[in-house]
């Protein structure tokens, strides 16, 4: 792999890895993250079915996840900025034209939307700097197998957590 070519992949590798450990942080589940190109994405997080619904539910935990979505949203290109050291070219509209809609699914004004998207924004940074070694190992992870499943990156993220996982199975039975 070309030098050029391999830099690409690791700042995909970080990218996938913000958004994966951001949704562990908030305790949500996904069944793989990938840095394995598929149509147009260089990599992504596949997530099981939300608990929320935006037609119907208009309640405090809705907007909660709503919010813990946004915030995930924002989290890999942060992640991606943070080791590249530079804001990234690509890769991240999605993500942020997801995260606008989100946010008007929440708020009234256009005003209201842009202070609550900058403040997502803050809490993404915040939970990337503080969780910057988990998103580390993941991505380190991630580039020597290129899709892992819940249960792998899961431990990669917070080793002995298998262990942990299935001593409290073997109490219930």
């Amino acid at each position: 792999m070309r030098a050029r070519e391999a830099s690409k992949q690791r700042a995909v590798a970080y990218h996938e890895a913000g958004h994966a450990v951001a949704s562990w942080h908030f305790g949500r589940r996904f069944k793989h993250v990938t840095i394995e190109a598929e149509g147009d994405s260089l990599g992504h997080v596949s997530y099981t079915v939300p608990r929320w619904n935006l037609e119907f539910e208009v309640s405090d935990r809705a907007h909660l996840g709503l919010q813990s979505e946004i915030i995930v949203r924002f989290a890999g290109q942060i992640a991606e900025a943070k080791f590249r050291e530079q804001r990234p070219r690509y890769g991240f509209h999605s993500d942020n034209q997801s995260a606008v809609d989100l946010a008007f699914h929440v708020c009234g004004s256009n005003e209201t939307v842009n202070a609550y998207l900058k403040y997502c924004w803050c809490a993404s940074t915040d939970i990337v700097n503080w969780r910057w070694r988990e998103i580390i190992a993941l991505a380190d992870a991630l580039l020597k197998t290129p899709t892992l499943k819940y249960s792998d990156a899961l431990e990669v993220i917070s080793p002995g957590s298998a262990a942990l996982r299935a001593s409290l199975e073997m109490k219930r039975k």
